[in-house]
Parts: C-alpha cells; structure tokens; sequence
C-alpha cells in the first residue's frame, strides 16, 4: 500500500514539475533562482505571450532552450534569471491593468 501511495504521489510531482516547465532530470542541477525563473517563463508564455514584445517572447524562449539542455543549464547565470524574472513581471502588470480597465 505505501509503495503505491509514493509511486502515485512521484506521477503527481512529475506531472506539476512538467506543467511548471521544469524537466524531472534536470531537478538536482540549478539554483533556487534557475527553477523560479524557468516555472515563470513557461508560464508568462502560455497565459501572457499575447502581451509581450517579440524581443520579450525570443528572451523567454531562448532562456528557456538553454534550460532544457544540461551543457548549456550549468551556464545560466542569476542575471539571466533575474532579467526573465522581469519580463515576467512587466507582462503580469500588463495583464493586471487589462484587466482593471475591462471593469
């Protein structure tokens, strides 16, 4: 009975890291920052990709590339992190103040 309460809550886990955009392999290799910035990437791109520049959008989607590779993961640096970070955040403003002006 226990093995099988782990197995289900280990396919619960995977399946939220996936949703979240982080890869169950690269899970020991990062920083705090890396996971943050990844989960927000992902996303900014499904909900908000609609508001955000087309250099905002490249930005995202190569960090996101270099995520998913575990030469080039390593390499990430915190500014990286920090700079999607923000776009993150400019683009759930943005949303915010549509929202706000719908009402």
């Amino acid at each position: 009975m226990n093995n099988y309460k782990n197995f289900k809550d280990t396919k619960q886990t995977d399946k939220w890291l996936k949703h979240n955009g982080v890869n169950v392999a690269h899970i020991y290799v990062g920083t705090a920052e890396l996971f943050q910035a990844t989960k927000l990437a992902t996303i900014t791109l499904k909900d908000f990709g609609r508001l955000l520049v087309q250099n905002q959008a490249h930005t995202l989607n190569n960090f996101l590339k270099a995520a998913r590779s575990g030469k080039t993961r390593t390499k990430i640096t915190q500014g990286q992190c920090y700079t999607v970070m923000n776009i993150a955040k400019q683009a759930q403003r943005k949303s915010a103040k549509f929202l706000k002006a719908r009402k």
